[in-house]
Parts: C-alpha cells; structure tokens; sequence
C-alpha cells in the first residue's frame, strides 16, 4: 500500500492514518495499529420473539462485558503493597507470558502520568517502559507541555509482553479495572494514554475516535483529565505525525511553572 500521497492531493492526516493502520494489518506486524477499530458503542437490535413483543435493544459494550467479565483480582490498597504485588504475584493475567515483568517509575502525585499498553524490549533484548529512543522523545513531549522527568509518573498497562505481542480482548476489563486503581492510587494530576490498544482499553474507543477530545478518567476518589495519542515508537518511524501529536497535548491543562 502506497503511504505517499499523489502530488496533485494532499493526504490529511486523518486519511494519513487509516492508510498505516491499513499498512500495519497487511503486514502482519503485531503492534497497537494490527487491531482493527471496534465500534464498542453501536447499537444492535435484536428482533423480538414475537409481534407483540417490544423490541430489545443492546450495546455492544454490554455484551463484551457479559462475554468477557472482569477477574476478580485482589487489588492491594496501598500503594507499596500494590507494587510488591504487580512484581510478584502468579495469579497475575501476565505470569503465564514472560517471567520478566517491568514496574512502573515515579513519584506520587505527580503533574503527569504516562499510561501505554506493553512494556518495550531494548536493543540488548532487556524489557523496559519506553525503550531509549522512545524514553527521549517522551521526554520531549512532556518539556513541551512543562513537565520534567522529576513530575512524571511511567506505566504500561501490563507489567510484561506476551509472545505475540497482543494482549487478548478477553483480559480487557480486568485489566482496565486495575489500571483505575493504579490511578486511584497515584493520583496524578493529567494522564497521557498513549497507542490504539491502551485507547481501546481505558476508554472503549480507537485511537483515531478516542483523540479527537479531552478524556476524563473516573476513579472512586476524583476526575483526572486526559488524552490519547500517538506513541513516540510511531512518531520516530512517521514523522508527519508529530504535528497531530502536539495538537493532542495542548488540549491539556498546561503545567504551571
């Protein structure tokens, strides 16, 4: 599939990025842009038994959640204890993929909390939250919007990487349910979700829908804003992006210096 755009039109950015989510299928490369969108909000009708019958009407949503119910995991509530238990726990979704399992790093309370899908391997083969390359344009990002190394917080949603690469719709909702508590627990003032997955996980939408707005995550104890965007992983290999990116992070509340 040609990415490049003919030199009588000018491809958008949007239509920039069907075509490498497109690119991404057919090239059978497991990444967050491998997952075709899923409208997890439309709406179906289920014809009624009988005439008189009135007729049923269902989410999607709902029945990916009958379908896939959230385990019961036993979620720590303090925070130390949450992390001895993200690193050593074997009734974890992750403790059959990978006997390597990467924490997350930061400070509580911080201006920004950095949320992406998988942990990344580096060039040695190790794994990690954002490989070097990826750790410098991260860095970029968030001096951008005001925020150092020192008032940030790094997670990934799993805490290792499975071997294909995809983390199975199945494990979403527990998951997802974890996460919330993660945030609960670190109370960030802005969260940064970045990728197609960690999109479709959190908020039920793909990264395209999900970017066109600010988020707000609901915990038990507050309202954190957020947003979606793209990982510096796709920014490094498709520059063009990089613009749509910022655009993302200015609808951020601007950190205050």
């Amino acid at each position: 599939m040609n990415l490049i755009s003919s030199p009588t039109t000018k491809a958008s950015a949007e239509s920039m990025i069907h075509s490498l989510q497109d690119w991404w299928s057919l090239a059978g490369v497991e990444l967050d842009y491998a997952d075709q969108p899923a409208a997890l909000l439309a709406i179906e009708t289920v014809a009624p038994a009988k005439a008189a019958s009135p007729t049923v009407v269902v989410t999607e949503r709902v029945l990916e959640q009958a379908k896939f119910p959230t385990q019961d995991e036993p979620l720590p509530a303090a925070y130390p204890d949450f992390l001895d238990w993200l690193a050593k726990d074997n009734g974890l979704i992750e403790a059959s993929w990978s006997k390597h399992r990467v924490s997350p790093q930061g400070d509580l309370e911080p201006e920004v909390m950095v949320v992406s899908a998988l942990p990344e391997k580096n060039r040695n083969g190790g794994v990690q939250l954002f490989n070097t390359d990826n750790q410098k344009l991260l860095e970029k990002m968030l001096a951008a919007i005001g925020c150092d190394s020192q008032q940030s917080y790094l997670a990934n949603i799993t805490v290792s990487v499975p071997v294909d690469g995809r983390i199975d719709e199945q494990h979403w909702p527990t998951l997802k349910k974890r996460l919330l508590h993660h945030i609960g627990l670190v109370r960030p003032k802005r969260v940064i979700c970045f990728g197609d997955m960690a999109a479709k996980i959190i908020f039920g939408q793909d990264l395209l829908t999900a970017r066109k707005n600010k988020q707000f995550i609901n915990d038990s104890a507050s309202k954190t804003e957020a947003i979606v965007t793209f990982h510096p992983r796709i920014l490094i290999e498709r520059p063009f992006f990089k613009a749509e990116s910022w655009k993302d992070l200015q609808m951020l509340t601007r950190i205050s210096t």
